[in-house]
């Protein structure tokens, strides 16, 4: 009786294995078939692609080392997901910028709807949502409107520098809080305390999951096994369910708690609404009609959590780049600090009024963000 099941697992086993790999197959061939005119790059082995080739944790390493052989557009396959890597500035915005009418719309990512993604409208289809999300964006974050926001800034660069010199080894952390200071007062009005603030731990707890999850390796890999995201917790493989799970509950958690806090303070202080994006925003949204609202709400709130992402990524990763630059560079950072000296004095700090007078600290900062 035992050999008998031990025959019928093993055929079901070798059945299905059998299945996966014909599937696989079938796949590779048609891909194959109908491949359209791609730029250069690694020659992708049947079934993984160039899965194997690439550092999944820092896969920007690979795609760099590609540039210096295949340009700067590189094919790469990632299982059965064809991806072109942009090497250069010069081509991004070539691409994504003069030519957007083309590229405005966004691939399927296997990943955005599993972790909780979709309220970075980033990752929306070209339609009426996004088009919706993209005007309130850009009517809202113009450069004029940064000006009534300059002594809060100066206020939250002055607290950083405390916490640099208080604790300097936990200077990436200071950096993150920085960012996610001035982005929760400049968005939903919210001022948070100089350290340990409870929403700014949302906000940075999220992005830490969110983030990981988000890469497009892990993309790849749901789209290619999506019954990843079905099996049981306690099944081998089921870590990345897992995963998404905490990721979709602490992004919903990012996106709603500070949206929450602007529509309860509203009433309690005129300021709120003159320095709140989301607060002027909502007070807008009351005159309209009761069958707007409500996709008026929804893109307001992805919009303002689309920004709150995007400040938190670039502003630290622009802050860590400077911190590189002037322990690489400390002749750099000499001169700068000349500079200051000699146009400020050591009785004050920096203003935002002082940048005309300050040409070799202005060019270290366009060279940074560059």
């Amino acid at each position: 009786m035992v050999p008998a099941v031990e025959g019928r697992l093993a055929i079901l086993v070798i059945l299905s294995i059998s299945f996966v790999v014909v599937t696989a197959l079938r796949r590779f061939i048609k891909s194959r078939q109908t491949k359209p005119s791609l730029p250069p790059g690694p020659v992708p082995i049947p079934l993984l692609g160039n899965i194997l080739s690439i550092n999944t944790k820092k896969p920007w390493l690979t795609y760099t080392r590609c540039h210096a052989i295949y340009g700067d557009l590189v094919f790469a396959r990632i299982l059965d997901q064809d991806t072109v890597v942009i090497n250069s500035q010069h081509v991004a915005q070539a691409l994504l910028e003069k030519r957007s009418w083309i590229y405005s719309d966004r691939p399927y990512v296997a990943t955005v709807e599993p972790c909780g993604w979709s309220i970075n409208f980033g990752f929306t289809g070209c339609n009426d949502e996004w088009h919706r999300c993209r005007r309130l964006f850009h009517q809202t974050f113009r450069p004029d409107s940064a000006l009534k926001f300059h002594p809060m800034q100066m206020r939250r660069a002055r607290e950083m520098i405390v916490n640099l010199i208080d604790d300097p080894q936990h200077y990436h952390s200071h950096f993150a809080t920085f960012t996610s200071s001035i982005g929760m007062s400049t968005i939903y009005g919210y001022q948070p305390s100089a350290r340990d603030d409870p929403l700014v731990q949302i906000m940075e707890n999220a992005l830490i999951v969110g983030l990981e999850m988000m890469t497009p390796e892990r993309a790849a890999l749901l789209k290619a096994f999506p019954f990843l995201l079905k099996l049981p917790d306690w099944c081998w493989g089921s870590s990345i369910k897992r995963d998404a799970r905490t990721s979709t509950n602490r992004m919903r958690e990012m996106s709603d708690v500070p949206f929450r806090y602007t529509q309860q303070h509203m009433a309690d202080s005129w300021s709120l609404e003159r320095l709140s994006i989301v607060a002027e925003n909502l007070r807008q949204i009351e005159k309209q009609d009761e069958a707007s609202k409500p996709m008026s709400d929804t893109a307001l709130k992805k919009t303002a959590t689309t920004a709150m992402i995007g400040a938190y990524d670039t502003t630290t990763s622009t802050l860590m780049a400077f911190a590189l630059a002037m322990v690489s560079y400390p002749d750099v950072q000499r001169r700068a600090q000349a500079e200051l000296n000699s146009v400020i004095g050591r009785d004050r700090l920096p203003a935002f009024e002082d940048r005309a007078s300050l040409p070799y600290v202005e060019s270290i900062l366009r060279e940074t963000l560059r």
